[in-house]
């Protein structure tokens, strides 16, 4: 009982240090309209204008513009590459479904990377002699 109380209280406080910890990301909003319908996590998205945040090194809000829906996802940065010179989304596409995979800040920033959800690891499988891809869609940046 007491070792259980013990992970409890750790855990909720490495969530809200990974929540709570300033990033020197934070100044820097992204904006984008994605014109269909997405999911981030469990989070199913209306096509529309968002703002995305970065709430910590390791964690981002999106938040509809339009829509007034949002999502919080945890995310790890990797190395941009080459090509990485713009700020945009890239979304998993299989069949009708968008699943939303990374954000880039372009100019050479990190990419951040969403982690696979359940709904999207179902919608692979299923997938497997459908239409499937990636869709990428411009963003801008906002200071």
């Amino acid at each position: 009982m007491k070792r259980n109380l013990i992970t409890g209280i750790l855990t909720t406080l490495t969530l809200l240090f990974l929540v709570s910890v300033p990033s020197t990301y934070a100044q820097t909003t992204i904006e984008v309209t994605v014109p269909f319908n997405f999911v981030v996590g469990k989070a199913e998205m209306p096509a529309g204008t968002y703002t995305i945040n970065r709430l910590s090194s390791s964690a981002i809000e999106i938040k509809g513009s339009t829509t007034k829906k949002s999502a919080v996802s945890i995310v790890w940065s990797e190395e941009a590459s080459g090509s990485d010179s713009a700020a945009k989304l890239v979304f998993n596409r299989y069949g009708d479904s968008y699943f939303l995979s990374q954000v880039s800040r372009g100019s050479g920033a990190k990419v951040m990377r969403l982690p696979t959800s359940k709904l999207e690891q179902e919608q692979q499988i299923a997938s497997t002699s459908g239409a499937s891809g990636q869709k990428v869609v411009a963003a801008r940046l906002q200071k």
